[in-house]
């Protein structure tokens, strides 16, 4: 399965940001956007790959701003690389936004995301 690096992650934040990778680097904490990586290599499951990556993107925020578009983004790219679709939910960009929000406020469970997630995960 592959996995994002940091250099992706910085890669997405400088698109989703537009502020340069270079100067995103400098303002980020790495330690903490390498420890929201590992803990998504940790699960076996995609879904539950990408749930996790984006739930501690979104709670332990990283970056100095951003962090639930880029969590969302980097998520959908792990979906991506590992040939895997992402089924819109029913409530379209509304429920997805919603969702992101319950998390980040912690209104919304780890099991609950991650059950979520993999309602609207789908193998190619």
């Amino acid at each position: 399965m592959e996995r994002l690096t940091i250099e992706d992650l910085l890669l997405i934040g400088e698109a989703v940001l537009d502020v340069p990778g270079e100067r995103l680097a400098r303002m980020t904490r790495l330690d903490v956007a390498h420890a929201a990586l590992a803990a998504a290599g940790r699960r076996t499951r995609l879904a539950d790959q990408a749930a996790a990556l984006c739930e501690r993107l979104v709670r332990d925020r990283p970056l100095p701003c951003g962090n639930k578009p880029v969590a969302l983004v980097a998520m959908l790219e792990l979906i991506s690389r590992n040939q895997a679709t992402w089924i819109s939910p029913n409530g379209g960009a509304k429920e997805l936004a919603t969702t992101i929000e319950q998390l980040a406020s912690g209104a919304l469970s780890h099991d609950a995301f991650t059950a979520w997630v993999r309602r609207h995960v789908r193998p190619r």
